[in-house]
């Protein structure tokens, strides 16, 4: 099991979307959550004060941030692949 798989518990709900199924996860949606109002927070501190590596840390904060958030919360796969298998290239 992946530490991602780990992180996101068990499969919530499952929604189907245009032959695409669109899986929320119990424990990562609450933890993703959570990473995005800390992405947010840390999105908005006076990065301005780091002159010229300053814009450059805020848009990888940023990034790196919404991916994990988006990772935790859910995924969209194929309709005939499993939740688990589509979660592999994620990490």
């Amino acid at each position: 099991m992946t530490t991602l798989q780990k992180l996101r518990g068990d499969p919530r709900i499952e929604i189907p979307l245009r032959g695409r199924t669109l899986t929320i996860y119990g424990q990562g949606a609450r933890l993703g959550l959570f990473s995005f109002v800390a992405t947010v927070v840390l999105f908005n501190l006076p990065w301005h004060w780091i002159p010229g590596l300053g814009d450059v840390l805020q848009a990888l904060v940023a990034a790196a941030g919404f991916y994990l958030s988006a990772a935790l919360i859910g995924s969209l796969r194929p309709t005939a692949m499993d939740a688990e298998t589509s979660s592999r290239p994620w990490f």
